[in-house]
């Protein structure tokens, strides 16, 4: 889908490297610039420096690699060239940090006009906290999602990097739009801003919403009741999940699933807006009923009615579940020696991935030579890049 555009990524950790990943997951050629020496802090959180982390592995599949030091006046110079030859840049850096080094997105646009340049920030590039420090933690704070997700009298942290990722996911819509409004307008580029902080109070449409038309603040619960969610743990130890949603149909299949038809005339539990205001005392009724048998019964008398349902699996779990399976939702990127295992793609396209898309994690600075090549630098001028240690 996006073959032939170029992606320079001059980025580290999550919220970038995502980003290029899922550009790269569509055909996009990805190039990775790094510092030379130790390149993305992710590589190094493994035992050996000789390794590939899982936490960069997970982040920058399907790239290529090139170390320039933008420090030095030589690598500043070899930076500018290989971005102008791209269609987009993507920065996470913390605002106004790549203009002070002369090679920001105004720079570039000068003698890239094409361009399409999405600063990825914590905070946002304009306001009175856009310098502050952020990581995935502090924009899941203050954005009010962590709110949704722990008990605030005793709070904890939880998850994986949501607000991290989902910078990622929000940069690369971005930057698809920006494609194609490119396409559209003669060829000009544009500048894209994403924070975590914006991305992660997008991410909560409703909460937002019922915040402003009724002054409702969501909690950890408020989702639960308003779609009628359960957690339940069998016999055997065993959790699994039931949605019921606002179909009738599914709390009446319930009923029939649990033997328990004379609920529906419960007048605690009669319509969907009387099981919410007591859906504690709902769950407590199921659950002393969902104790009497295993997992495995419950489930499948739950499927033969045809109420939503499923485990509550762990990862190791739900990568060995049939169904996942049948997704291709783990997959090997390279091959031989470099063959690492991996998530696969969140989506399937008819015309299958592009080539490419398979390529290995990158070593640090493995495509340096070839890319500067094309970029106009021969053998010798790489040769005297290495020599000023600006590769």
């Amino acid at each position: 889908m996006l073959e032939g555009i170029r992606v320079i990524e001059m980025a580290n950790v999550i919220s970038g490297p995502f980003a290029g990943m899922l550009l790269a997951d569509m055909g996009a050629e990805v190039i990775k610039v790094e510092m030379p020496g130790g390149g993305d802090p992710f590589r190094m959180w493994s035992a050996s420096q000789s390794e590939i982390s899982p936490a960069f592995a997970a982040y920058n599949r399907g790239k290529k690699s090139v170390t320039i030091d933008i420090k030095s006046a030589e690598g500043r110079a070899a930076y500018l060239k290989l971005a102008a030859s791209g269609d987009v840049v993507i920065d996470n850096f913390r605002p106004g940090t790549l203009d002070r080094a002369g090679i920001g997105c105004e720079v570039l646009r000068v003698t890239a006009p094409s361009l399409i340049y999405c600063a990825v920030s914590g905070l946002g590039h304009v306001g009175p906290d856009r310098d502050r420090p952020t990581y995935d933690a502090i924009a899941q704070a203050m954005s009010g999602l962590w709110s949704q997700l722990t008990d605030l009298d005793a709070p904890q942290p939880v998850g994986p990097p949501m607000s991290d990722q989902l910078t990622g996911l929000y940069a690369a819509n971005a930057v698809l739009g920006a494609l194609v409004a490119r396409g559209r307008n003669g060829g000009v580029g544009q500048r894209l801003d994403v924070s975590m902080l914006g991305a992660s109070i997008a991410f909560q449409p409703h909460a937002v919403a019922e915040f402003l038309s009724s002054g409702k603040i969501a909690d950890k619960l408020s989702r639960a009741y308003n779609s009628q969610s359960y957690a339940f743990v069998a016999s055997d130890g065993r959790p699994f999940a039931v949605h019921l949603s606002s179909l009738p149909k599914f709390w009446k299949a319930l009923l029939v699933a649990v033997a328990r038809p004379e609920l529906e005339e419960d007048p605690r539990f009669a319509t969907k807006q009387a099981r919410g205001a007591n859906y504690e005392e709902l769950h407590s009724v199921l659950q002393a009923i969902f104790a009497t048998a295993p997992r495995a019964v419950w489930l499948a008398t739950l499927q033969a009615e045809d109420v939503p349902c499923g485990p509550i699996h762990t990862i190791g779990e739900a990568l060995e579940d049939p169904q996942v399976r049948a997704l291709e939702m783990t997959r090997s990127f390279g091959s031989g020696d470099r063959a690492t295992q991996l998530v696969g793609y969140g989506f399937a396209a008819s015309g299958g991935q592009p080539e490419g898309t398979g390529r290995p994690v990158p070593k640090l600075g493995e495509h340096t030579e070839a890319v500067l090549a094309e970029c106009g630098y021969d053998k010798e001028a790489v040769a005297a890049l290495r020599r000023a240690s600006a590769v």
